[in-house]
């Protein structure tokens, strides 16, 4: 990791204030200290940054807004972790990011909390929201004002955002039905469960496990498709019903978020065991779900990079005026199960 001031602070034994005063050589500095807070420097090879400096000088912070839904749990302390790195990493800099989290699926608190960002002086825009006329309006008008957007975890197709930082979705639909495929013989009937067609992740997932099971000779009309807008009640009663069907499935890939509701209806339809369940992420439930035989595989994906990179490709755009090197940003998909968790 680069070195920082924090960093010098803490190997030499001193405080940030006492870093900074050498580094600007003022004065009230013991020269024993001055002697080896330098030497650590030294040690470290330190280059003190002028971007950095006149940053951190100009009294007014650099503020970046995370514009994103109230996510409780694992997936908002792994975005808070990302956060968290981009901060210490710039620490040397003015820097603030201010978090605006939105009802899950309300698309008008998200364009207020859009506004209220640039009102309080937001420079730059991490959003994570469903794709909609609307906001993709919002995102044009941003652009106009020169306020970049940088999506996250679920991607803004058709929109001036500057990039997209997160899960290739359609890829790992397509390992999901690489997976699927491996548990199926022709004519078995199999559940899909996902937030809905407006969000582009999701949507992304379902179309990849649907082409991929079309490729390895599946029949697209043997899945049933329920959106349950990451809803636990919703999710609970879609797959209760598709397991009371004369058909039920055999197999259930959950392309969103409600896997306890899955499992809950799996455990009261007594079914615990005899169908094969395909998630996504590796938080503490899914987890445990997988040691306990409910779930069989996970799809994981680097939440926390997610945040990080979508904040160091707006802080590479406003403050060194940097275009993004690529319009995606995708981390790797790894496959877990009860074994490598």
């Amino acid at each position: 990791m680069r070195a920082t001031i924090k960093i010098i602070a803490e190997r030499a034994g001193v405080s940030i204030g006492t870093v900074d005063r050498v580094l600007h050589n003022r004065p009230y500095v013991k020269a024993e200290v001055r002697a080896r807070v330098l030497a650590v420097m030294e040690e470290l090879d330190y280059r003190p940054n002028r971007v950095a400096s006149a940053l951190a000088m100009s009294g007014t912070p650099w503020r970046f807004a995370v514009v994103h839904p109230a996510w409780e749990g694992y997936v908002g302390e792994a975005m808070a972790a990302g956060t968290a790195r981009f901060l210490e990493e710039r620490r040397d800099y003015n820097v603030q990011v201010v978090s605006y989290p939105y009802r899950q699926a309300d698309m008008t608190q998200c364009l207020r909390l859009l506004d209220r960002a640039v009102e309080e002086k937001a420079r730059a825009v991490a959003l994570c929201a469903a794709g909609c006329p609307a906001l993709r309006d919002k995102l044009e008008e941003l652009a106009e004002r020169h306020i970049p957007v940088a999506a996250f975890n679920s991607d803004i197709p058709g929109s001036r955002r500057i990039c997209y930082v997160g899960e290739d979705a359609h890829r790992a639909g397509r390992i999901a039905g690489e997976i699927a495929a491996k548990f199926l013989g022709p004519g078995d009937p199999l559940l899909l469960v996902y937030a809905g067609p407006e969000y582009a992740g999701h949507r992304g997932r379902a179309e990849g496990f649907l082409e991929r099971l079309e490729e390895r000779g599946f029949r697209r009309e043997d899945c049933r498709i329920a959106a349950t807008h990451e809803n636990f009640s919703e999710t609970l009663a879609a797959v209760s019903a598709a397991l009371a069907d004369t058909a039920p499935p055999r197999y259930i890939y959950m392309a969103n978020q409600s896997v306890a509701a899955c499992a809950q209806a799996i455990r009261k339809a007594g079914l615990a065991g005899k169908i094969r369940v395909l998630v996504h992420d590796s938080g503490p439930e899914v987890r445990q779900l997988l040691r306990e035989g409910l779930v069989d595989f996970t799809i994981d994906q680097n939440l926390a990079y997610q945040s990080y990179q979508a904040l160091s490709v707006l802080f590479a755009a406003v403050v060194e005026h940097k275009e993004p090197e690529r319009d995606c940003f995708y981390p790797e998909s790894p496959i877990l199960n009860a074994e490598t968790i």
